[in-house]
């Protein structure tokens, strides 16, 4: 009960802090951080949907010490189509998450992507909670994947339904306050946009 309880304490000190951040960089940053530190996890990203296609913009592995994309700096991995038969498409088309217990394991899905990763780094990919972020207005704004939760002693055990309640929860907030900074840039590039075309009349008179 305690356990839950410093969780709950998390996710809503989370929620304030991320309807006050405004930099969409810090923000992406913050969901992944909190989410993974929630699901007691040792890797996690976060991607974006744009133009059909889920785009790398936050990766983190504790283990290996990788911690990417919080800068704003590109992360050099190829956009992922959002097609059946990959699992985080599938979230997205679909709308809900997945738990899976064990990606060897699991032929569900299109796991070559983790595997060859493994293979070329070394890592070992066991458990796996994809959600979705939608937004308010029931958009599927981007999606977060969490890699390997953990217990006590260090094994990779499965994302528990509690877990992934909470992570649903803190998703949603994310999923708005992503949103909103959207709403917030395009507000601003509207305003420079028309700025500008004011300042080019005015000099056209002159």
């Amino acid at each position: 009960m305690e356990n839950s309880s410093k969780k709950l304490m998390k996710v809503l000190d989370t929620g304030i802090a991320l309807s006050k951040e405004k930099d969409r960089n810090k923000l992406l940053g913050m969901i992944l951080d909190a989410s993974m530190d929630i699901a007691q996890c040792d890797a996690g990203t976060l991607y974006v949907n744009k133009d059909g296609h889920l785009h790398f913009k936050v990766m983190k592995t504790i283990s290996m010490n990788v911690d990417k994309g919080k800068n704003g700096e590109e992360i050099d991995l190829p956009p992922v189509p959002i097609v059946p038969g990959n699992i985080c498409a599938y979230t997205v088309l679909k709308g809900k998450s997945l738990n899976i217990a064990d990606v060897y394991k699991s032929s569900e899905f299109d796991f070559s992507g983790p595997i060859k990763y493994d293979e070329i780094t070394g890592y070992h990919t066991g458990s796996m909670l994809t959600i979705p972020l939608v937004n308010q207005e029931d958009e599927t704004v981007g999606v977060m994947q969490l890699i390997n939760a953990m217990d006590e002693q260090g094994n990779i055990v499965e994302f528990s339904p509690e877990i992934e309640r909470v992570i649903l929860s803190l998703a949603s907030q994310a999923a708005i306050a992503m949103t909103n900074i959207k709403y917030m840039e395009e507000i601003k590039n509207q305003m420079w946009s028309f700025t500008e075309a004011m300042a080019e009349a005015i000099d056209a008179r002159t």
